[in-house]
């Protein structure tokens, strides 16, 4: 049996969220990422991956190998942050970093034959979770969710100032 969709009114009594928040399409996105990211990682754990270390490798199986200040430019990780998960993915042998023949301060960075398969198996439960939350819903809904959400993304970059690729 599915669950019913509570409304703002059922929600007026609880003290988990405020109602007001409750209805809110930041609150509800963020709210959905995270189960997301719930649901991604619990199908990863297994491999010993995790939602962080399969962005660049899903990046680098779109992209072919890129030098590490392109991986940062390609994604919502700034340079710290991804010189530290490149240190794990290349430990867990998935990637390979080399010195740029161009620039010996630039690094080239790609995937190993394992990185291929962990790149796949990290592609495979984005695929899954997004077909669980988009269950029930009809191509329409769906591409209108998706349309929805760029533009939402989009105000928010606009005001920031930022465009993330990824």
């Amino acid at each position: 049996m599915m669950p019913m969709m509570q409304t703002i009114d059922d929600m007026t009594d609880s003290n988990d969220v405020y109602p007001d928040a409750a209805v809110a399409p930041g609150y509800l996105a963020n709210h959905a990422a995270r189960l997301f990211n719930r649901q991604v990682d619990t199908a990863l754990r297994p491999y010993g991956l995790t939602m962080a270390l399969i962005s660049p490798l899903l990046l680098l199986s779109w992209k072919g190998p890129l030098l590490q200040r392109d991986l940062v430019r390609w994604s919502a990780v700034k340079q710290p942050a991804m010189a530290a998960l490149l240190d794990k993915l290349e430990a867990m042998d998935f990637v390979t970093r080399t010195t740029s023949t161009t620039d010996r301060r630039a690094a080239s960075v790609r995937l190993t034959e394992a990185g291929h398969d962990a790149a796949r198996i990290g592609g495979d439960a984005l695929i899954a979770a997004n077909q669980r939350g988009l269950a029930g819903f009809s191509d329409s809904e769906a591409t209108g969710l998706v349309t929805l959400l760029q533009r939402f993304i989009a105000n928010y970059e606009a005001a920031d100032g930022t465009i993330h690729h990824a």
